[in-house]
């Protein structure tokens, strides 16, 4: 099961780079994005992220959701360590802090929307696993 848990979780130190354009773009470089799942022209990509970083409206709102984001961080780790679980359950979620910069942007950033691929993965995956779990359960059941 070890084996198993290394192997699935190895993509993502791979594609640590592509995940980390989902909260900070502004700091990404193109070379290191896995973005051939996607579909997206790399020039194009590029050339859209040079223009969103050079402008202030766009590039403020990814530097303060970064921000957001490592403050929702110490937050939670500050409820933990001092057991506030309630407090914890109404911190606001990053996903919809994520999702709200992302949403507020253009439609010209199509190709540095890719990010929503990206934000998909998980949902699919997570679908996929629990299936794959829930057939695992009615196989041993099933044995038994």
């Amino acid at each position: 099961m070890k084996d198993e848990f290394a192997e699935r979780f190895e993509q993502f130190k791979t594609n640590k780079s592509t995940l980390a354009f989902i909260v900070n773009p502004l700091d990404a470089n193109t070379n290191e994005i896995n973005i051939e799942p996607f579909g997206i022209d790399a020039g194009s990509l590029q050339m859209q992220l040079l223009d969103l970083k050079t402008k202030d409206l766009w590039s403020g709102k990814f530097t303060e959701l970064k921000s957001k984001v490592e403050e929702l961080d110490v937050q939670k780790c500050m409820h933990i360590a001092q057991h506030k679980w309630i407090a914890l359950k109404k911190i606001p979620r990053v996903e919809a802090l994520i999702f709200g910069a992302w949403n507020s942007l253009s439609e010209c950033y199509s190709e540095v929307k890719l990010a929503y691929g990206m934000l998909t993965v998980f949902g699919s995956t997570y679908s996929c696993e629990q299936a794959f779990s829930c057939m695992n359960i009615i196989k041993s059941k099933v044995r038994s």
